[in-house]
């Protein structure tokens, strides 16, 4: 069995902006809303493209279907495989350089399809995308949401009574992956709620799950074959043990952080007031010429007065001042004038 988990996924976790260094005349709230909306519009751009992307290739895997396995030698089913690899690369790029933040964190699940030229072993649970995960798992959590709280609660007991519950209710907390969200969305929300023992509990819980799962996927066999084997390795070697007791403790630490900067951004949205003088922050800042917007994205007041310096007086002073009223640019007599000119 694997010694620990692959936690390649958490290094691309980004880091709330509201801990970014800013310039004392850019408002930290309103510069962190942008932020968070420019986020947003990211993350949707990155599921259209994935979605166009899952599309061609279940159109490419249909045409090479077509040539059967004795056609796989044509030169047109060549090159349609020679596609079919190229879409699932970049898929699976996409996937591993996926920034993770507060708002994708709990609801990113692996995006990979398999072309398989061997049927002899079978292959882990399907794996829901998109729209038909958040209905499945809700469908799953109001049919076993008392399973698993029953689960969860078993945090504190021995590995061989946890063991035994899997075994006899594998079946169902190991289809698909609503189990682990559950228990994801469970660790995060108790950590918010300053429930730390009980988080605790709860990760060890979540990382048990997503240990027989990576096993399934590491092996090619269901996730519920994977039990036995797991436990009899972590009840039986001390190693195993320690290995999973590190995992779990990096997995506790990802989600302290992670309860802290959530906790920031919903404070930060529960607030959401308009600026000083009434201008919605987003709205100005979509509204700023290019090089004004570059410059607040950078911080960078040289680059700012730089491109406010570049346009007409009476556009500069326009800008500004919405700046002013929308909270964007605090005047600040210790930091200096404002960029435009007297």
């Amino acid at each position: 069995m694997p010694s620990g988990f692959d936690y390649s996924k958490w290094n691309n976790i980004e880091l709330s902006d509201d801990e970014e260094d800013v310039h004392p005349n850019i408002d930290k709230a309103s510069w962190f809303r942008y932020k968070h909306q420019n986020r947003v519009e990211q993350d949707e751009d990155d599921e259209r493209k994935q979605l166009r992307l899952q599309k061609e290739l279940q159109k490419l895997q249909k045409e090479y279907e077509v040539f059967g396995e004795s056609g796989k030698e044509h030169l047109k089913a060549k090159k349609i495989k020679v596609e079919i690899d190229k879409v699932q690369q970049e898929l699976e790029h996409m996937e591993k350089t996926k920034k993770w933040n507060a708002d994708t964190m709990c609801k990113t699940v692996e995006q990979k399809t398999v072309l398989s030229e061997s049927k002899e072993s079978p292959a882990p649970e399907p794996r829901l995308q998109g729209e038909a995960v958040a209905e499945g798992y809700c469908e799953f959590v109001e049919e076993h949401e008392e399973l698993l709280e029953t689960y969860i609660s078993l945090g504190d007991e021995d590995l061989e009574k946890v063991g035994s519950f899997l075994r006899q209710h594998g079946g169902l907390l190991l289809q698909g992956e609503h189990a682990e969200s559950y228990l994801l969305l469970d660790c995060l929300e108790k950590e918010m709620n300053e429930l730390h023992e009980e988080m605790k509990r709860s990760a060890r819980q979540y990382q048990l799950l997503v240990q027989l799962r990576e096993f399934s996927r590491a092996s090619g066999r269901p996730a519920r074959d994977s039990v036995n084997p797991i436990f009899q390795s972590l009840i039986e070697h001390e190693a195993t043990r320690e290995s999973f007791e590190e995992t779990v403790q990096t997995f506790i630490r990802r989600v302290e952080k992670r309860a802290v900067e959530k906790k920031k951004e919903m404070d930060a949205e529960s607030a959401n007031p308009p600026g000083p003088g009434g201008l919605d922050p987003l709205e100005v800042f979509a509204s700023l010429p290019e090089e004004m917007q570059t410059a607040f994205r950078a911080k960078d007041i040289q680059r700012l007065q730089a491109a406010v310096d570049a346009l007409p007086e009476e556009e500069a002073r326009y800008h500004l001042k919405r700046c002013e009223d929308s909270g964007l640019w605090v005047p600040n007599a210790e930091a200096g004038p404002p960029p435009y000119r007297a």
